[in-house]
């Protein structure tokens, strides 16, 4: 994401900046990207959107607690001098990738190898997850009691009676589904790369005044 700051300044600031030597531009543009870079780190540990509202929970919660969402982007934001601009950036075109999707919303891809690559092999003997028991029961998921009646187990009782395999293939049986190859996830949109147009504004004037030593405030 390229940040402009001489489109922030009055024009006599803008003239004033463009004297100086290249040298001091590309520092004041190094600046202003690692500083929009600190704000686009904030908004990710504190999962806010470029409009101060929080993120779209998942729709899924995770075992164990709640996770962090977009964890590992903060650590591999990158900022560089543009000149009187700056650049933050992801060097992995990969990590960029993802941080664009979430940034913008756009639906992602995937397909079973893609699953196991990023989450491993499941592990099918392990226990039914909360999320398979709740689609059992949204399913109308039933077990037979001494007797012969049926009635729908709690999602305790899933996940402690059946395992992670037994309750997929329950569950494709119940929506007559033969496993999909490939699928396609909608992404809520989580923005978090860049500031405001009031943000930067303010990132403007105040490098501006730390550079008042060589440089009169118009």
């Amino acid at each position: 994401m390229k940040i402009d700051l001489t489109g922030h300044l009055k024009l006599r600031q803008q003239l004033q900046l463009l004297k100086l030597p290249p040298a001091k531009q590309r520092r004041i543009g190094g600046l202003l990207a690692r500083k929009v870079r600190t704000y686009s780190r904030k908004r990710l540990r504190e999962e806010k959107g470029l409009d101060g509202k929080a993120w779209k929970e998942r729709k899924h919660g995770h075992k164990g607690g709640r996770k962090k969402m977009l964890r590992g982007l903060s650590k591999r934001t990158r900022a560089k001098s543009t000149g009187l601009g700056g650049l933050v950036f992801f060097a992995n075109s990969k990590t960029a990738q993802i941080a664009y999707q979430h940034q913008h919303g756009e639906p992602e891809e995937w397909t079973g190898q893609k699953a196991e690559k990023v989450y491993g092999q499941p592990d099918y003997e392990a226990p039914a997850t909360r999320y398979q028991a709740r689609a059992l029961k949204k399913e109308g998921y039933k077990v037979r009691l001494p007797g012969g009646r049926k009635k729908k187990p709690t999602l305790r009782w899933i996940t402690e009676n059946l395992t992670l395999g037994q309750a997929g293939l329950i569950l494709r049986k119940m929506r007559d589904d033969p496993g999909k190859s490939r699928w396609v996830i909608e992404l809520p949109q989580r923005s978090f790369l860049g500031v405001t147009a009031w943000e930067v504004s303010e990132l403007a004037s105040k490098i501006f005044d730390e550079t008042s030593g060589r440089i009169h405030s118009a």
